[in-house]
């Protein structure tokens, strides 16, 4: 992803209300004044959690279809 489509992506979820710009802050030795952190609001939350249950509604369709098969575990 290049930045202006970065940026872009930043700028329309701000203006949505599904992100906001924090305050907190990491450790002043990691951090640069320049760089900004957001998080999501209440909004944003529901637009995930929506988003979320939305693909897992495709997955299960796709899977019932046979075009998708489980996962399996794998152990590392």
């Amino acid at each position: 992803m290049g930045p202006g489509t970065l940026y872009g992506a930043i700028k329309r979820m701000l203006a949505a209300s599904l992100i906001e710009e924090s305050e907190e802050r990491p450790d002043p030795d990691l951090d640069d004044a320049r760089r900004r952190y957001y998080r999501l609001t209440g909004l944003g939350q529901a637009a995930v959690n929506a988003e979320a249950q939305r693909l897992e509604g495709l997955v299960q369709v796709a899977r019932k279809r046979g075009l998708l098969r489980p996962i399996a575990s794998q152990a590392l």
